[in-house]
């Protein structure tokens, strides 16, 4: 069976590619999963966290993975992106509450269309969410500007989530854990082109 194939994408740097990256391969591992992550970002985040967390990692990539995870650069012009974007069969397009990153999100959407596979699945993930906050509001008015549909698990603002490159899983309180559980299963949950 191919594996499930899963870019991390946005023209913006900052918003948490490699974070977000880093969670789900970390999630799918604590769950018993084979996962590869292609570090395809120029500062090589994912890369230097799974060296330091798993010495095994770099043979380990060898093996057939069940789940492939693209981290892309932040930039929809560099040729990595659109090849992560061709080989994914969800494309995760990575946002935060922001007004002004709703254009960012539209203009991603634009670029992913002429790219994705036939059958892929594209859903807005909203990163560094706070509850009760006025961006948080921002977040139904944001769904039509951004041209898709949003994941449903969020993924809020949390220290840890920040220090989970140099502390790993076991750094991660009990809530962020299930938290990002709860996301890598939505995340798997969503339709694959070769089960359509």
């Amino acid at each position: 069976m191919q594996p499930l194939n899963i870019a991390v994408v946005s023209l913006k740097g900052g918003i948490g590619k490699s974070n977000t990256s880093l969670l789900l391969f970390e999630a799918f591992r604590h769950v018993g999963k084979v996962v590869r992550l292609n570090d395809w970002d120029g500062q090589g985040t994912s890369t230097k966290a799974l060296r330091s967390f798993y010495p095994e990692y770099e043979s380990e990539k060898a093996a057939s993975p069940e789940i492939v995870i693209w981290d892309t650069p932040p930039s929809l012009e560099h040729t990595a992106t659109a090849a992560a974007v061709r080989s994914a069969d969800i494309v995760l397009v990575l946002t935060t509450p922001a007004p002004s990153d709703g254009w960012t999100v539209a203009e991603t959407m634009d670029f992913i269309r002429g790219k994705m596979k036939a059958g892929a699945v594209v859903r807005v993930i909203l990163n560094k969410f706070r509850k009760g906050t006025i961006l948080s509001r921002y977040v139904d008015l944001s769904q039509p500007l951004a041209g898709a549909e949003f994941l449903r698990v969020m993924i809020q603002e949390r220290e840890c989530y920040k220090q989970m490159p140099v502390t790993g899983w076991d750094g991660l309180e009990a809530t962020a854990k299930q938290e990002v559980l709860e996301f890598a299963v939505s995340v798997a949950s969503l339709p694959r082109p070769s089960l359509q």
